[in-house]
């Protein structure tokens, strides 16, 4: 019998499932994609390492959990306060995914989760059903509210007015003599932010340089047009070696991450019933990405500190 299931396997829920592995739960994690990470994903390309979310990060307070996942010595300084995985952000996720035992369930889409008894209920659009003890939702908010409609409608009705900005990832690697302007002062609101390092880790050698822009879109636009707009911004007349666009409908909530947000967090949570967490980027305190820069360590956190809170829960009604 599964004590808890844990549906999204993006960082928050990959950092659910290895507290409960360490803390040996019975746990099954429910993926659709056919790979565990979302937006997080790292890419080889003549010499350069790409990330398809942001590639630079706030330093991970949590050492204990780095050096337990042997990613210490992957972690290189690219700026004043930002880090970079020398091998790219997806080995967080390879490192995370590397240490769980319990069930997995890949190409799996959710449709809807309910009770029945003092279980909830968990059905996949396949039809096939499941049960748990406790339940850990790692979903963006409008999955998530379509999961919920049911069980939660009205938290659920506040998850479907959550909104989203149009960001494109283009990374684009040059030969540093094709890069003599300053690319900060270009920035504006088609470009909101620009990471850049010529760490070695990350590239053929020191005489490269590793661009990620930000590129803000109302329209969508093709990968090749993405490329030429950056390009034109940042380099001029001169192409990239290698170039990459990602773009992820649910990677930047439009919020301003203050206090209104944090309340309109709050307030759905407790629209929940006893036994569920929600938790994911969306729901942070502090915005994710700052200036094109990620924040990890709160999405690591609270995806632990729901496994936590699920077991106490599972404790408290005597093994529910």
């Amino acid at each position: 019998m599964r004590d808890v299931v844990v549906i999204g396997g993006g960082l928050s829920g990959l950092s659910a499932c290895y507290e409960l592995e360490r803390r040996g739960a019975a746990y099954t994690v429910i993926e659709v994609k056919r790979r565990f990470g979302g937006g997080i994903r790292s890419a080889r390309q003549d010499g350069f390492i790409m990330d398809a979310s942001a590639f630079a990060f706030r330093p991970i307070a949590d050492g204990a959990l780095l050096k337990d996942l042997r990613l210490r010595e992957q972690v290189i300084q690219i700026g004043s306060d930002s880090c970079a995985f020398a091998a790219g952000s997806e080995t967080l996720i390879s490192a995370l995914a590397g240490r769980l035992g319990g069930g997995r369930l890949m190409r799996m889409a959710l449709s809807s989760v309910g009770s029945l008894g003092n279980r909830y209920t968990i059905c996949l659009e396949n039809g096939i059903m499941l049960d748990a003890g406790a339940l850990i939702l790692a979903l963006p908010a409008r999955y998530a509210a379509r999961a919920l409609w049911n069980l939660a409608p009205d938290a659920a009705e506040e998850l479907a007015r959550f909104r989203y900005d149009a960001i494109y990832r283009v990374s684009l690697g040059y030969h540093k003599r094709d890069l003599s302007r300053c690319m900060e002062r270009d920035l504006d609101e088609t470009f909101p932010f620009i990471i850049t390092t010529d760490q070695p880790e990350r590239l053929p050698d020191r005489d490269h340089r590793l661009i990620q822009a930000g590129l803000r879109s109302a329209d969508d636009i093709s990968a090749d047009d993405a490329i030429s707009l950056a390009t034109k911004r940042f380099a001029g007349s001169a192409p990239p070696l290698v170039a990459q666009v990602d773009y992820w409908a649910e990677a930047d909530l439009l919020s301003e991450y203050g206090a209104a947000h944090r309340n309109i967090v709050s307030a759905i949570r407790s629209l929940l019933p006893p036994g569920l967490s929600l938790i994911g980027s969306d729901y942070c305190r502090e915005a994710p990405n700052s200036q094109g820069v990620a924040r990890l360590g709160e999405r690591i956190q609270t995806g632990r500190r729901a496994a936590c809170d699920a077991l106490s829960y599972l404790r408290a009604a005597g093994g529910r």
